[in-house]
């Protein structure tokens, strides 16, 4: 049941009285009439309405300073939606009249003063305050609706235009709808892309996902209109897409402009939401005509921060070049590698000279992956008899967005071919837990779920883990952590706890118990002698 707050006003303590023992009747009976408080001028009822901010106030109309009719005025500017009573001595109608032009809800006569009077007063108060709230949630529900409709047109016509699907005529006509504040000249794109999409999937809900999202695209809206105009849709998943104008007196402030905007969208997105961007910007263009031309550039951008760390903003003047003899080189070094790839060739020698041509080779990172998928498919019909072949092991590299993410996913392949092709070889069992281990190191991971992932028992599985590997269930998973933390550690600097949560431990001091067990040394002290070698 609504319960309506109200606040007494009176200068008179006898009459402050009476009212309050009328309101401790009526909560005995569980009447849905809350007094919160009261004042004895109109000065302290300001003050008080503004702390407490009750629904209805009850007021006398002749107070010494600050009359009823003074004081109603002044609560219509700091409370417009309370609902006031007003109580007076007097019938005089030239007060009524006053209060009624003020839009007081109810005058009632002092003397005599019935106590049904005042609850029917507060009944109509209540059905007031009832039908307001239910008025005002209509309304923010038909705005959220006409956002979300207009949100889903826009993110329509923006696809359309980075199609080249809509004239200059059209869009004209139907951004002045959409987008009116919005003008095609001196414009550049920006594409935003989540760093690692398939984590955050994986870590909020759907409906969380959609909050962040649209968190996200307020503040890319807000930081890019600081500078112009500017609108903003999700293009594709994980990846969101502006256009935005740009103050500028050359290419060259332009390029700098776009750049400092990148930084403050990405540290805006990681300081509220805690997400990791990077993202591509295209250089000036004017026209819808050119959007597209814009859209193809930025994407371009964006592709090139596959060779830099998470969090990256890459401008025209910040692009990298592709050179076909990096290509050619690197194709030849993992042919001659896979030609000499067999069970009996040393895993970890062989590909370290692979990952050091990837770190020092340039290539356009979507012909780089699809390359390296096919080697690796490539390498296991080389490596494993046909009857071991298992298509749902097969990685694939496609959403790998940045060159450290490849690197790792190509050597845990490389391993765990090279583990099942040895002569003392793998069980396939061992080699699915294994699996399972690695991309699961984020969570917490038991016997039993590795175990009923794998169809096995988990006192079977456990002596698998001590016969194939040397080491117990819980050992080998420390271990695989601490190795995670190394490879994060050889990217950048974390904090203790920020690694801790990387791989899955969730107690900071452990972490750097189990890290110092496993290495020999805390994280920091590995960290200088890592950059000392």
């Amino acid at each position: 049941m609504r319960e309506v707050t109200c606040l007494i006003v009176d200068d008179e303590p006898p009459m402050v009285q009476r009212l309050e023992t009328y309101f401790g009747r009526w909560a005995e009976r569980r009447m849905p009439f809350r007094l919160v408080g009261h004042a004895y001028s109109g000065a302290e009822a300001l003050e008080k309405s503004t702390e407490l901010r009750p629904d209805l106030i009850i007021t006398d109309i002749v107070m010494p300073g600050m009359d009823g009719i003074e004081l109603v005025r002044q609560l219509r500017e700091r409370l417009p939606g309370v609902e006031v009573i007003i109580l007076s001595a007097y019938s005089d109608f030239a007060y009524a009249k006053q209060a009624i032009a003020m839009g007081v809800f109810e005058y009632l006569v002092k003397v005599p003063l019935r106590e049904e009077d005042v609850r029917m007063a507060l009944s109509k108060a209540r059905d007031n305050v009832i039908a307001r709230e239910e008025k005002e949630r209509r309304l923010q529900s038909l705005s959220g609706s006409v956002k979300e409709n207009s949100y889903r047109l826009r993110k329509h016509l923006l696809e359309e235009l980075l199609r080249g699907e809509v004239s200059d005529p059209v869009m004209e006509r139907r951004s002045a709808e959409l987008v009116p504040s919005f003008e095609p000249r001196q414009y550049g794109c920006f594409a935003v892309r989540f760093d690692n999409y398939d984590v955050f999937c994986s870590e909020y809900s759907p409906a969380d996902r959609n909050m962040l999202k649209y968190g996200m695209l307020n503040i890319i809206e807000e930081v890019l209109r600081e500078n112009g105009s500017c609108f903003a849709c999700e293009l594709q998943q994980g990846v969101i897409v502006a256009l935005a104008t740009i103050r500028a007196g050359s290419e060259q402030s332009f390029d700098r402009n776009c750049y400092e905007l990148g930084e403050s969208i990405r540290d805006a997105i990681k300081t509220y939401l805690r997400i990791s961007v990077s993202m591509g910007v295209s250089r000036m263009y004017n026209g819808w005509g050119s959007a597209s031309a814009a859209y193809e550039e930025a994407k371009g951008a964006l592709d090139d921060t596959f060779y830099a760390s998470f969090g990256t903003v890459i401008t025209p003047n910040r692009r990298l070049g592709y050179s076909e003899s990096d290509w050619r080189e690197l194709t030849e070094r993992f042919e001659q590698a896979l030609e000499r790839s067999s069970a009996k060739s040393s895993g970890g020698e062989a590909l370290a000279p692979l990952l050091h041509i990837l770190h020092n080779h340039r290539i356009i990172p979507s012909k780089l992956l699809g390359y390296i998928e096919g080697w690796c498919a490539r390498l296991r019909q080389r490596m494993l008899p046909a009857d071991h072949e298992v298509t749902a092991d097969v990685v694939t590299f496609a959403d790998c967005t940045h060159l450290h993410q490849l690197v790792e996913r190509l050597r845990m392949e490389w391993e765990k071919l090279h583990a099942r092709a040895e002569g003392s070889g793998l069980r396939l069992e061992m080699v699915k837990a294994m699996r399972f281990v690695e991309d699961h190191l984020k969570e917490s991971i038991s016997l039993g779920v590795v175990a009923e992932h794998i169809h096995l028992n988990p006192t079977y599985v456990s002596e698998l883990f001590k016969k194939e590997l040397g080491i117990n269930f819980t050992d080998y998973v420390s271990k695989r952590r601490i190795e995670r933390a190394i490879e994060l550690l050889r990217k950048r600097d974390y904090s203790n706890l920020e690694l801790a949560e990387a791989v899955g431990v969730h107690n900071e001091k452990y972490f750097c118990t189990l890290f110092k067990k496993i290495t020999g040394t805390s994280p920091q002290k590995f960290v200088a002698a890592s950059w000392r070698d």
